[in-house]
């Protein structure tokens, strides 16, 4: 376990397969592909050398992502030990930490707060994204990754502990009722829709090593493959009309 880990709320029982937080790290083509789709809208975030909350931090990789590509100080928090004791040491603080005590310390002090891959998880998500907005400044941002489309849901979603998928426009409805202005709403990973439909068919009667077998790839030659795919969609100028994922970025609306 790291030292720099702060116990600020009690740790809970998540929605989430640990075994996936052991596959998710930083040379997965998936956890690249998902930085590549957001810094093509870095001119919206904020600026270099930020303070920034991640909620939902898991095991730390977009944490260091977020430092390494933004230059960012990321403040991660999550209730999972399991994931918390993977997460290397970064500039930032490491906690574990309920968004739900809104703790005064935090409220109010980011420019930005990050959910990636959390709200697919919560029952509630418009309740845990107006939670959310609380630690943002005024004019604070939100960044929101999820999976998306229903027919896409499987039993990899399920043992990931996934409630629901989204469309672009479910998101945009979510980010409305939660108080949030969306400033871009796009889907990534087009190219992985045939493998996402193909993944729904052979899992249909496995029943272990589900995360595993829907989510690392096979083999080296097949993760350079992906990586191949991931290159060619994100050097092209425009989002893909559909995709595995969708992405949202907004602003808290202030209220008077």
């Amino acid at each position: 376990m790291t030292s720099r880990l702060e116990y600020i709320s009690k740790s809970i029982p998540v929605s989430m397969a640990d075994d996936w937080f052991e596959i998710a790290n930083a040379s997965h083509f998936w956890m690249q592909w998902r930085m590549k789709a957001l810094l093509r809208y870095k001119q919206l975030l904020p600026p270099a050398s930020s303070r920034v909350f991640e909620i939902g931090c898991g095991n730390g990789i977009f944490m260091e992502q977020l430092e390494r590509h933004l230059h960012y100080t990321v403040d991660g928090c999550d209730l999972n030990l399991k994931a918390l004791d993977l997460a290397q040491p970064g500039k930032g603080r490491l906690m574990v930490y309920n968004i739900f005590d809104l703790n005064p310390a935090l409220i109010k002090q980011y420019p930005a707060v990050f959910l990636m891959d959390v709200i697919e998880h919560i029952d509630d998500d418009i309740t845990f994204l107006k939670t959310a907005t609380e630690y943002l400044q005024p004019q604070g941002l939100v960044v929101v990754n999820v999976p998306a489309h229903m027919y896409l849901f499987s039993k990899y979603d399920d043992a990931a502990g996934h409630v629901r998928r989204y469309s672009k426009e479910s998101l945009r409805n979510a980010f409305t009722k939660a108080g949030i202005e969306p400033l871009k709403v796009f889907y990534w990973g087009g190219s992985l829709i045939p493998l996402a439909m193909l993944r729904k068919q052979v899992l249909r009667n496995r029943t272990e090593k589900i995360i595993e077998q829907g989510f690392a790839p096979p083999n080296a030659l097949t993760h350079a493959l992906l990586k191949g795919v991931m290159n060619v969609e994100t050097f092209l100028p425009l989002n893909p009309l559909s995709g595995t994922s969708v992405m949202a970025i907004g602003r808290k609306i202030q209220t008077t």
